[in-house]
């Protein structure tokens, strides 16, 4: 059966929605299921409600909240963002499913806290907890076999291929995040401890650093990166101007981001090669915050992965993770109907 979706009223269609932003449906058709997807991270959360037919999808009402990564806010945060945020979301609407990606929500003991608590607030609806890679992937893919990777605050790559799939990095700021924002940010820091201790130069990539962080010697940046509980969203934050500076040639800039391009595009290499895509000619998405504009990492990355995958189509523009967190909460309210 056939779904159709119109801006405007026809002659015997009834009306879904409300007010200017209704939308209308052919007598005798199967009616869109309305859904809200959410994408938790690191910097920040979204969630949107949406209606959903098939293929087509209707934005209704969106949000954003604060941080949502159990490794860096805790479980019990987590959870209380991904609840306010869903609620926020859906108004007074009656909802048919939800579907959440959420960093660091690979772990079972998460899923499951996340899924109880919206279990709770919204009975009776098919509720998926996810990892944010997958959501990320079905934005940009929305079917079939293919690779994405994030990087943002933290760095991960997941590959699906029919029944495998493989999920590398992601391990969070101690274990892994490599070529991340956290990353490039870091990297920055430990040149401007060098500094202090006169083993390099001083130049703008340091100079930046003890200026965003306020410190003035060895000490005070000790303190700074030491701080309790360690603020990773602030350290990340500073790989924006380190690639910046990178773009303008700035030595110090290029080297850090060099490093990060090379580390990214190894998490893409693994991904692949474990899902059996290394020469299949993969679609390979590049999402998050430090991926979203061109620049000199995006350009290296794009380059070692065309090197190391034979014609992957690399996919970067409109990327929004929360669309595919819709796509799935509809696939989850069973709405794509042939």
């Amino acid at each position: 059966m056939k779904i159709f979706v119109m801006p405007q009223k026809r002659e015997g269609a009834e009306v879904l929605g409300s007010g200017s932003g209704g939308y209308f449906v052919e007598e005798g058709c199967m009616k869109p299921v309305v859904v809200v997807g959410v994408d938790a991270g690191g910097s920040c959360t979204v969630a949107v409600r949406a209606l959903v037919a098939g293929e087509s999808l209707l934005e209704e009402h969106r949000v954003r909240m604060g941080p949502a990564n159990p490794n860096l806010v805790g479980l019990e945060s987590t959870v209380a963002t991904i609840l306010a945020a869903v609620r926020a979301a859906a108004q007074d609407r009656t909802l048919d499913a939800i579907h959440v990606g959420v960093a660091g929500g690979e772990p079972p003991p998460v899923a499951e806290a996340i899924g109880t608590a919206l279990r709770a607030g919204f009975p009776g609806l098919a509720v998926r907890v996810g990892h944010d890679a997958l959501v990320a992937l079905r934005s940009a893919i929305p079917h079939g076999p293919g690779i994405v990777l994030i990087a943002g605050t933290g760095s991960v790559a997941y590959a699906e291929n029919a029944s495998r799939a493989v999920r590398v990095g992601g391990a969070g700021y101690l274990l892994g995040d490599e070529g991340s924002g956290f990353a490039i940010g870091l990297a920055a820091c430990k040149l401007a401890m060098r500094v202090f201790d006169s083993r390099a130069r001083s130049e703008e990539t340091s100079e930046f650093v003890m200026r965003t962080l306020e410190v003035r010697d060895r000490n005070e940046l000790i303190a700074a990166i030491y701080s309790t509980p360690i603020d990773v969203a602030r350290i990340a934050a500073i790989a924006q101007e380190i690639i910046a500076l990178a773009n303008h040639g700035n030595r110090a800039a290029t080297k850090i981001v060099q490093t990060a391009a090379l580390d990214l595009s190894e998490l893409v290499r693994s991904a692949a090669l474990q899902a059996g895509l290394n020469e299949a000619s993969p679609h390979v998405a590049l999402s998050g915050g430090i991926l979203e504009k061109n620049s000199l990492l995006t350009h290296l990355l794009e380059a070692r992965v065309l090197g190391d995958l034979s014609g992957a189509q690399i996919l970067r523009a409109g990327i929004d993770p929360v669309i595919g967190a819709l796509r799935l909460a509809a696939q989850g309210a069973s709405a794509f109907i042939a």
